[in-house]
């Protein structure tokens, strides 16, 4: 409390406060209250204070010592010394009598319905870091092997206490191949996990988040060592649920487990992921959800399992358009790749690809027209027809998109057999003696990779760092009042078709193969399906934007469901600002908004 007479008055509004903001505080903690006073002096409650304490169940009141005793208390009343933090909290019975009480946290425990966690996490107050947790609810398993997991959240109130901090009050989960200390890093391997000690250290990166105040509750699921993974080429970890539409739609690669739990749960602001080529891009497409790719070299990735370091980068997910900004304003702030000129206006141009649309389904291409109409009349960004394979065609190798993704895919394999692979390899064959069992996909990369020479691998890394230069030159040149002179604007989804995780499901009348990153060795492979290839090797930033959703008839529940539509913004390096201020001037606006939990965006 912050004013020296404390009423009835007051009290109603501090506790309704509560309830409106808070999922883990109800009425049953009204039994024990304690009433801190932070301002200057000290304070009194008045009698209708109390008589409205009593009214609503206090049956027991502490006071820090710059409250007043009250001359006629209605139940039993103790001074305490110093304050408390605000919110639900739980106190021991042998303290009552105390002057000095030992206070201790609350969580709610949610039931994880969509498997997107591996587990939750809570502060370890001995040693700092945190402390895994394994809750499940066995009333709704039919065996131990399949109990719902339930992961503990805090209570918000008690992170507002610190109001200065840009995302105090956030909740987020996090890809587990960052590095949290006292939580194992396992990236989705168990012969990782039994090679690697729990981790002493927390990544830089996540450092950041808990300096601007949010909460990590637990670790996300992904892919095996974040390679773009198929549903059904999941071994060791299980795949997480889609939330969307009939509940067995496909979430994409390997930050999915990041998506369906920010698609799937309204106790969570943001997730993180990462994005190598394309698994925050794909994933937020699919799920329906804000996602950004920063510019590479942004954020520090120490302490996070790599990929391929001339590609990766540090993504999240949110559903709501502010808190996606506020996110990315502050987590990025000291990108040393980022631009530091304040932008006045937004590119002119918008490069929309006839060779990529229309979308296959009319009206999911309805909701892209629409979009492109809205950037014309509200931020004066004129749409550019062009083919954009033709467009990129002097910049790839031999003027071949095959060749160009095949040197793609040696920058992952080489990077991902050397640093991750192959270490894993000897380290378990030391311990067990035997080799491990990689799932299906990092099993086939690294067996490519051992193939994959060093000058092999210098060879793609030039020819990655001309495609970025001719990029920045050609398409998406410099301006001084916009960053950048244009904006490229694809689909990373199916066109608004469904894809299942199911592979057979594809087949079915009305569905749609979903495609990751193809080996690129058979010549089949066009740009126009892979155009994610653009950010990852022209090391641009890229957001995707949900705007939509349009109706398809389920197989799975033999009736008609929503499917999320998100469009796809690129622009030139270090541009990441104005992409921000891009969907924060959408969402003022009205074109865009927040997007809810579960089967439907709206």
């Amino acid at each position: 409390m912050d004013d020296s007479r404390i009423t009835k008055e007051s009290l109603q509004s501090k506790i309704s406060l509560y309830a409106k903001v808070d999922d883990v505080w109800t009425e049953d903690f009204l039994e024990a209250l304690v009433l801190s006073y932070v301002g200057q002096g000290s304070a009194t409650i008045d009698d209708r204070a109390l008589s409205w304490l009593q009214s609503q169940g206090v049956k027991t009141l502490f006071l820090s010592g710059e409250i007043q005793h009250p001359v006629r208390p209605l139940f039993p009343t103790y001074q305490i010394s110093g304050s408390t933090p605000p919110g639900p909290l739980v106190i021991s019975l042998e303290a009552i009598s105390s002057s000095a009480l030992d206070f201790y946290n609350v969580y709610r425990l949610y039931v994880d319905e969509y498997d997107a966690f591996l587990f939750g996490a809570i502060p370890d107050s001995s040693n700092s870091g945190w402390i895994p947790t394994n809750i499940t609810l066995f009333e709704e398993a039919v065996d131990y092997i399949n109990a719902p997991q339930l992961i503990p959240v805090p209570s918000r109130l008690h992170m507002l206490s610190n109001p200065h901090l840009p995302l105090a009050g956030t909740r987020f989960g996090l890809k587990d191949i960052y590095d949290a200390q006292g939580l194992p890093t396992a990236a989705g391997s168990h012969a990782y996990s039994l090679t690697h000690p729990i981790p002493h250290m927390t990544a830089p990166s996540v450092e950041i988040l808990l300096a601007l105040g949010a909460v990590m509750v637990g670790k996300t699921r992904t892919s095996q060592f974040a390679h773009g993974a198929q549903p059904w080429e999941f071994m060791d970890v299980p795949y997480s649920w889609n939330p969307r539409g009939d509940g067995h739609l496909t979430a994409s690669a390997s930050s999915s487990g990041s998506a369906c739990a920010i698609a799937g749960y309204s106790w969570l602001e943001f997730t993180v992921g990462s994005d190598t080529r394309g698994s925050v891009r794909k994933p937020a497409a699919l799920v329906g959800a804000y996602g950004l790719r920063p510019s590479h070299g942004s954020m520090d990735l120490k302490g996070v399992v790599p990929l391929s370091e001339e590609m990766d980068t540090a993504g999240f997910f949110a559903r709501h358009p502010r808190i996606f900004y506020e996110v990315a304003s502050h987590w990025y702030a000291d990108s040393p790749v980022a631009s530091k000129r304040p932008t006045t206006k937004f590119p002119a141009n918008l490069l929309y690809p006839i060779d990529h649309f229309p979308a296959k389904s009319p009206a999911a291409q309805k909701l892209f027209d629409d979009f492109v109409l809205a950037l014309q009349h509200h931020l004066n960004i004129t749409p550019i027809h062009i083919n954009f394979t033709e467009t990129l065609i002097p910049f790839l190798p031999n003027g071949s998109f095959p060749d160009f993704q095949m040197s793609s895919n040696e920058l992952a394999e080489y990077r991902s057999w050397t640093s991750v692979g192959k270490p894993v390899t000897q380290e378990f064959m030391a311990r067990f003696g035997m080799e491990p069992v990689f799932d299906p996909i990092p099993q086939k990369m690294f067996a490519r990779a051992q193939s994959i020479s060093d000058d092999d691998f210098a060879t793609a890394v030039a020819l990655k760092r001309a495609f970025a230069d001719s990029v920045s030159q050609h398409i998406f040149q410099h301006d001084n009042e916009s960053c950048s002179t244009s904006l490229f604007m694809y689909d990373a989804a199916t066109g608004g078709l469904p894809s299942y995780r199911v592979e057979e499901f594809n087949h079915l009348s009305g569905a749609a193969p979903f495609l990751l990153t193809a080996a690129g060795s058979d010549g089949q492979a066009k740009s126009s399906d892979f155009f994610n290839f653009l950010a990852s090797m022209g090391e641009l930033p890229e957001v995707t934007v949900p705007i939509g959703q349009v109706d398809y008839f389920s197989h799975v529940s033999r009736k008609w469901e929503h499917l999320p539509i998100a469009v796809q913004l690129v622009t030139r390096k270090g541009c990441d600002g104005m992409l921000l201020n891009l969907v924060k001037k959408l969402a003022e606006v009205g074109v865009v908004g927040e997007v809810m939990v579960g089967r439907s965006l709206w």
